[in-house]
């Protein structure tokens, strides 16, 4: 599969780009580890670095509880740096080697370099790798201030499309707009989808047991109860298609309303239309947007099969 930066459709240079503010004065921040994975990553962040105009500042870090001596770290960075540059890597960028638990450094790391955006991979779906995302790559998406990109290599060819859950909270209104220059860029088609309640429906009406009276009052009951879904589906289909034209968006897109769980709903739409790339929103470090993180983002970083860019609202 020819390499573009999380994405499978086409680029094309639109103004304004990604991330206003980027351009040499601005880096992506790139955790790498010691996996194979890592040389995906770094050509990633290379094409990235390419289409924002940014440079690259890859860091590793090594555990203080593995045995070496600190005559060694020379000899550790050395490694690092020619690994990186055996990638050809054309962008401007910085080697960092930091010694240290990779979460906290990492976070260290955002506080001072303040960049674009953070990448980060996910693994296969071993109990390894989940251990990994929960340990490291979920601290961050909880923790951090930066747009967070989960990259994932792509076992299968995808559709130019960006899937954009939102909810009706102001960061909904950002994430969109963000969506919207992405699509742009990648002359991609957006589709934007809110998941709501399970509506419940149903009377109070007296049905007898049995018998020819209680079948005509069932039919009769189920005819209204698909007037009604009917009639809530068109009314929520109105609430998100007038919320969306409020947001003078430029690239194509679809909506879509979806009653359930909203994971298991979003993945659903996921593995349906294989979308390039997901973007979602987190809200704020309180305890509900934690939970929020929790139930519904945490679960389709894992378990969903594309990259997908966390995009953080401002505290």
């Amino acid at each position: 599969m020819e390499l573009r930066p999380a994405f499978n459709g086409n680029s094309r240079e639109v103004s304004p780009t990604p991330f206003k503010g980027g351009f040499m004065d601005k880096t992506l921040l790139v955790p790498l580890d010691n996996t194979e994975v890592s040389e995906k990553m770094i050509r990633e962040a290379d094409a990235w670095a390419a289409h924002l105009g940014s440079r690259v500042s890859f860091l590793h870090v090594i555990n203080p509880n593995y045995s070496w001596g600190e005559e060694k770290k020379p000899l550790f960075e050395e490694r690092f740096e020619k690994a990186i540059h055996s990638c050809e890597v054309k962008s401007q960028y910085e080697v960092l080697f930091r010694v240290g638990k990779p979460y906290p450094k990492i976070l260290e790391m955002e506080e001072e370099l303040k960049p674009l955006m953070i990448l980060m991979a996910a693994h296969d779906h071993t109990v390894l790798e989940r251990l990994f995302l929960g340990s490291n790559t979920d601290h961050i998406l909880h923790h951090g201030h930066t747009p967070v990109m989960v990259y994932k290599g792509l076992s299968e060819e995808m559709e130019n499309k960006i899937l954009v859950p939102i909810d009706y909270t102001d960061i909904s209104r950002e994430l969109l707009q963000k969506a919207d220059e992405w699509a742009l860029w990648h002359d991609a088609k957006m589709m934007i989808m809110h998941v709501d309640e399970v509506p419940e429906y149903g009377g109070d009406s007296y049905m007898m047991e049995s018998g020819f009276f209680r079948q005509k009052e069932q039919e009769r009951a189920e005819e209204i109860e698909l007037r009604e879904q009917d009639h809530e589906l068109q009314r929520l289909q109105n609430i998100l298609d007038s919320y969306v034209q409020e947001q003078n968006l430029q690239a194509n897109y679809e909506t879509f309303i979806r009653f359930g769980t909203p994971y298991v709903k979003i993945l659903d739409m996921q593995k349906a239309h294989k979308p390039a790339m997901m973007m979602m929103a987190a809200h704020s470090h309180t305890a509900i947007g934690r939970m929020l993180m929790g139930s519904n983002t945490d679960y389709l970083v894992h378990h969903a099969n594309c990259p997908m860019l966390i995009f953080k609202d401002k505290e």
